[in-house]
């Protein structure tokens, strides 16, 4: 178990060692063709679940500014009950 963990550190320092000899430009080449390959694998929604996700996003942000909305109030009336003088 210890030889494959020393293994796996031995790996991930070569591949350091040999990205950090590479240019700047080629780095950046790096980058971009692994961001490519990672967008490749991202599975897109149909237009049913887009639009049933944007619904349910829609309804959560609404749910919640009605929460913050009454919670606002609610402060509100209670600062102005203490700090209304009353004679």
């Amino acid at each position: 178990m210890a030889d494959e963990l020393e293994q796996e550190d031995l790996v991930e320092k070569a591949k350091a060692d040999r990205a950090s000899k590479r240019n700047v430009f080629a780095r950046g080449a790096l980058f971009i063709k692994q961001v490519l390959g990672e967008l490749n694998k991202v599975t897109k929604p149909t237009w049913a679940e887009l639009r049933n996700y944007t619904a349910v996003v829609l309804a959560f942000v609404a749910v919640v500014m009605v929460i913050i909305t009454g919670l606002d109030w609610l402060f509100y009336q209670a600062v102005t009950f203490v700090f209304t003088p009353t004679a």
